[in-house]
């Protein structure tokens, strides 16, 4: 079995110790290496290859954003999972445009710490569930600037490329992947932690036609679930027009 190379970037000795405790009590996990600032953690990555870094955010020297950009700019393959003790919108989005895989709280279960190292190894966001909500409400209200269309073409609802998506199929859609207007609105309720059958109740449609939008957002994103989903809204900046109405 192939462990998950783990780098673990905290300036503080004691927390990075009690994160290897932790991680190594998985047969799958390796913490491979330890960093104390954003320089040291650039330094380590390209030394010993993680499959994924551990970052914090506030550090002396670089600070865990600056040094995510590098080592996603000169390493792609490098996943980074925010773990802080933040939990402003404004850290995560810039965390999200800086393109980490996750972003971890640092009261989050060993457990969940876990599976969140497990899940950005394979590729696919993690976000801390306290989070997704709150933040996802703020930037679905807000709408994207963008060039009126053409004189007499229909309104299109377009979903934007995401922002830094780190390799792997997280999020493939571009501009020629476009949902519909009631996928759209599937998608906002979605984003601001509405179940399907919240979503039914305020669409005036049934579970099951929720259950098909959902199943056709994720295909047309090129996501896995509904927290890819929530994590494509953060890094894209996406959010629903105005003008999106059911069809």
């Amino acid at each position: 079995m192939r462990r998950i190379r783990i780098l673990i970037v905290d300036d503080h000795a004691l927390l990075r110790q009690g994160l290897r405790q932790v991680l190594e009590l998985e047969p799958d996990l390796e913490v491979v290496g330890e960093a104390q600032d954003g320089f040291e953690a650039v330094a380590k990555a390209r030394e010993l290859a993680p499959d994924v870094v551990l970052m914090d955010i506030n550090m002396p020297g670089l600070n865990g954003i600056e040094a995510t950009r590098r080592v996603r700019r000169e390493m792609p393959d490098v996943r980074v999972l925010v773990l802080t003790i933040h939990d402003d919108d404004e850290y995560l989005r810039e965390a999200a445009q800086a393109g980490v895989s996750g972003y971890v709280l640092k009261d989050v279960e060993p457990r969940e710490l876990v599976r969140a190292v497990r899940l950005s190894a394979a590729g696919r966001p993690y976000l801390h569930p306290d989070m997704g909500g709150r933040l996802l409400s703020s930037l679905l209200a807000r709408p994207p600037a963008e060039a009126p269309p053409a004189a007499g073409a229909p309104p299109a609802v377009g979903v934007p490329p995401a922002i830094d998506a780190p390799p792997g199929g997280e999020g493939g859609a571009t501009r020629d992947s476009e949902l519909t207007r009631r996928e759209c609105e599937v998608l906002e309720l979605l984003a601001d932690g509405a179940s399907n059958r919240d979503i039914a109740a305020r669409l005036f449609i049934s579970e099951k036609t929720v259950k098909n939008h959902v199943t056709h957002i994720l295909q047309k994103l090129g996501l896995g679930d509904r927290v890819h989903a929530a994590l494509w809204v953060v890094r894209s900046g996406w959010a629903a027009r105005d003008g999106a109405r059911p069809r």
